[in-house]
């Protein structure tokens, strides 16, 4: 269902059934109001992997779930390995086989009926990243009950960081742009351009073409996710490299940490946590704890995988959404290939079909509605509230999207969950989409809703992180730990209460942030 725009997101329902149940808004997950075509995604999606329906007020997505899919007994036997020797190939082999498939050559009517299959397709193999949720999580969260129990609050902290600090595949992305970075130092043309940013230049200059391959080769592999999971229609950097580029440029600078940096100082950070909870467990506990952490070693790992892998999933279709684009282009219905994403699926697969006359007009409205819904701060549900008590899902729902956070009495205090230690000041970039990522200076406190993987690289350049949303296995806590850099997540209002620019002090062991000046 697609809602008209409301200001108030007041709803007029069809059926008068749906006001008495609950559609929840992820905003860790789709932070920003979701593109006409990228609604249809994003609902097939819902439907195959959740068996739930989605609704759309003012592009912000609202469903229903029933919770992840439930695993089958073989995934359960084969434990975590399935996800490695199984899954993974399987991910690895749809994703290139939708880059490397020719589309120019199919009719743009057969093209519809080739992204109907494919859009099932990518969520059929989101399915996977699904079902493996129980067997790794579980004992995660049954580790963290212990650590609340036995340490106090700032124990599922502390879990956070013993989970750190072991290869995964955003860290192994983070690094990649360092060797990059590491390369272009070799070759002082290309590092001066690229701290220039003339990045048309290094095609031609010294040891250009060479990085330009390793860059390419590095792009092959993780330039295809999208920059959060609902913004399809922004270019991957697989199609525009500028931002990797940018990154690969501050870690030519001062002060910025590196990746590799980054790495040992959040595996010392991990050993000083372990010994910190072994010092304060009796033995018997102590010898319970660490069995149970033996069993969550792979959490980080797996997480990191999962995510790559979604994100990679909806990136590559942009591949064939943009040749239906250009091919309705051709047909006169639309002025530019990208501006396919800002009509519904069954206007564009109307057009494909039946060329008649062009929808500019309607797509330069359209492009209007969502920068203006993008200024709106939807609600955490439509419908009938959430029950007060979630059961067993409530750990999950605190740990995880960082539910139940308290707000500060306290005049210019934020609070969230402290979900990395220390405590930095610094002045506050509000950082809305990767395009802003140039805004963020070295040490710099990066406040955002929320991040993916293709903003980890900016750890390495913030002094702290403050998010709107998660909680401390989130991916914004997750990658803080990463980068030694303290974190607030699950703030709610971070990005509506901290003026740009203004001098705060993140404190990521008490959970909050104070507005100084």
């Amino acid at each position: 269902m697609v809602m008209k725009e409301t200001g108030s997101f007041a709803v007029e329902w069809d059926d008068p059934a749906d006001a008495e149940i609950t559609w929840s808004y992820d905003g860790m997950h789709n932070p920003a109001p979701i593109v006409p075509l990228g609604q249809h995604l994003n609902r097939v999606n819902n439907e195959v992997v959740f068996g739930g329906r989605t609704l759309y007020v003012n592009g912000y997505a609202f469903a229903l779930m029933s919770g992840p899919p439930m695993p089958s007994p073989e995934v359960f036997s084969r434990g975590l390995s399935i996800w490695t020797d199984d899954y993974v190939p399987r991910l690895q082999e749809f994703c290139r086989g939708v880059v490397a498939r020719d589309y120019s050559a199919l009719s743009a009517e057969a093209l519809v009926g080739e992204l109907d299959q494919l859009v099932v397709g990518a969520a059929d193999h989101f399915k996977l990243t699904m079902v493996v949720i129980l067997p790794f999580m579980a004992p995660t969260y049954e580790l963290l009950g212990m650590a609340e129990a036995e340490l106090g609050q700032d124990g599922p902290r502390l879990v956070g960081t013993l989970l750190q600090g072991y290869e995964n595949a955003t860290a192994t992305a983070g690094l990649g742009l360092g060797v990059l970075a590491e390369r272009a130092k070799a070759w002082p043309e290309v590092a001066r351009l690229l701290r220039a940013g003339d990045y048309d230049g290094i095609a031609h200059t010294a040891g250009g073409p060479d990085f330009l391959v390793d860059l390419r080769a590095y792009l092959d592999e993780f330039g295809w996710r999208l920059e959060t999971w609902s913004t399809v229609h922004i270019p991957t950097w697989a199609e525009d490299p500028s931002v990797p580029l940018a990154l690969i440029a501050r870690y030519l600078g001062d002060g910025a940490a590196t990746p590799s940096d980054a790495v040992a100082r959040s595996a010392q950070d991990r050993e000083m946590a372990r010994a910190e909870i072994e010092a304060r467990l009796d033995p018997a506990t102590r010898e319970r704890f660490l069995a149970l952490l033996e069993r969550t070693q792979a959490h980080v790992s797996i997480s990191e995988s999962r995510a790559h892998w979604q994100l990679t999933l909806f990136g590559v279709l942009r591949r064939p959404i943009l040749v239906l684009g250009s091919k309705l282009m051709q047909a006169g219905i639309i002025e530019r290939p990208d501006d396919v994403f800002y009509l519904y699926w069954h206007e564009a697969a109307a057009a494909a079909r039946e060329p008649r006359g062009s929808l500019a007009a309607v797509v330069a409205e359209r492009r209007a509605e969502v920068e203006r819904w993008g200024t709106l701060t939807p609600p955490p549900f439509l419908g009938a509230a959430p029950p007060q008590d979630l059961g067993p899902g409530a750990i999950f729902a605190r740990h995880f999207f960082g539910v139940g956070v308290a707000r500060s009495t306290e005049d210019r205090v934020i609070t969230g969950i402290g979900a990395s230690r220390g405590s930095v000041t610094g002045r506050a970039r509000v950082i809305a989409s990767l395009a802003d990522s140039h805004r963020l200076e070295v040490g710099d406190v990066l406040v955002c809703a929320t991040t993916a993987a293709p903003w980890t690289p900016l750890f390495a350049v913030a002094g702290a992180v403050v998010t709107d949303t998660g909680g401390v296995l989130s991916h914004s806590a997750i990658c803080a730990r990463e980068f030694a850099i303290p974190a607030v997540v699950g703030t709610q209002v971070g990005t509506r209460a901290i003026p740009e620019g203004a001098l705060v002090t993140v404190d990521g062991e008490q959970g909050t942030v104070r507005i100084e000046a």
